[in-house]
């Protein structure tokens, strides 16, 4: 992402000739320009808390960038989903051992009272 995404607004701050788009150029550097800053910015992105903001500044500056973040967007909601379905998956099976084991107990307390009696 920093490479892909930031080496060009790099760039484009460098040879930048308008004052807005140095402004919005310095916006985003602020957002994206450093490990912690883009990963703060890619957890936003994973959640969808109001990125399209972002995207829309980045956009033409660098173009193909949208490939990027719905890219990461796609894979982190199918780690997400497929994290939540192993933990549910996972108490499933817990419960129906633990099941399995109280039915069994059940049956031979049940043996054991017909036995004595």
């Amino acid at each position: 992402g920093l490479a892909f995404v930031v080496e060009p607004l790099q760039d484009a701050r460098a040879n930048v000739s308008s004052s807005t788009d140095e402004e919005i150029l310095d916006s985003l550097l602020l957002l994206l320009n450093g490990l912690d800053k883009m990963m703060f910015t890619l957890i936003q992105v994973l959640m969808q808390d109001s990125f399209h903001s972002i995207m829309r500044n980045i956009l033409p500056f660098v173009p193909a960038s949208w490939v990027f973040f719905y890219s990461y967007m796609m894979i982190g909601c199918l780690v997400l989903m497929n994290l939540v379905t192993a933990i549910i998956v996972e108490n499933a099976s817990e419960t129906a051992k633990n099941d399995r084991e109280t039915i069994l107990k059940n049956k031979l307390a049940i043996q054991n009272k017909e036995f004595l009696e």
